[in-house]
This record gives C-alpha cells, structure tokens and sequence, in this order.
C-alpha cells in the first residue's frame, strides 16, 4: 500500500448550491421577521392610543352629563360669569369643563358646555354641549 492511497484526492472549486440557498433562506427568514415585528409594535401603539382616545369620551360624556343635570352647580362664577372646573377621572386623565350660560333667550337660559381633555401627547380631545333650562315650566 502506497502513501497516495490514504490521502484523501483534494477537491479544486467545491460549490455547495444547498449552502447557499440555505443562507438566502434564513436572511429572508430574518428580513421577514424583522418586518412582522416592526407591524406589532405599531398596533401596540396605535391599540393604546385608541384606548385613551375611548376613555376620553366615555370621561367627557359622563362629565356632560353630569353638568347638564346641574348646570348652574355650586353658582361660583369667575370674573367673566363662566364656571370653571376640572374633573379628575384618572390620574393621567383630567377632563377641564367651562360653563357659560346665556340668558337672551326667551323664558329661559342657555348653557355652553366645553369640555376639554389634554392626553399626556400633548394631544387635545374637545366635545361642546349645550342645555337650554325654561325660566318656567310649561303646564301640560
């Protein structure tokens, strides 16, 4: 047995197409992965900021709905006749209300209700209502 029969014959130019499409597979694995990331992160934020955009309504309308049952409420009014209060719902959110009534109306008084919520976004919410109170009742 001679030495050339153990060593093993040395391959010149050894191309491997599995190798590499094996490779393109993971990259591709990897970009598609990176993307479907990228897709969750922005619904997670685009899911919260729905949510505080829900909570601000449902906090506004109860806010609404709560002045208009006592518009005039404690009758502290500041120097330009509106009422000014803020309520705080949670402790990232604070609905502010401006009450201003007027009385031009015939037999009766109007209330403008502007209530206003700022997110900690900087982001304003806004929603107007409006009461109108009969300075008598009408008899059926």
């Amino acid at each position: 047995m001679t030495d050339n029969m153990l060593i093993p014959p040395k391959k010149r130019g050894f191309f491997n197409p599995v190798l590499i499409e094996l490779t393109i597979v993971i990259l591709f694995f990897a970009l598609s992965a990176s993307v479907i990331v990228r897709l969750i992160v922005a619904a997670n934020g685009t899911a919260r900021t729905s949510e505080y955009e829900s909570r601000a309504i449902l906090a506004m309308e109860t806010v609404a709905e709560q002045v208009k049952a006592n518009p005039t409420g404690d009758k502290v009014c500041n120097e330009c006749g509106a009422r000014v209060f803020s309520v705080e719902i949670d402790r990232d959110l604070t609905v502010d209300c401006v009450v201003t009534s007027d009385d031009s109306p015939l037999q009766g008084t109007l209330y403008d209700i502007e209530l206003t919520v700022i997110s900690p976004q900087g982001k304003v919410y806004a929603l107007d209502a409006e009461r109108y109170v009969p300075d008598v009742e009408a008899a059926p």
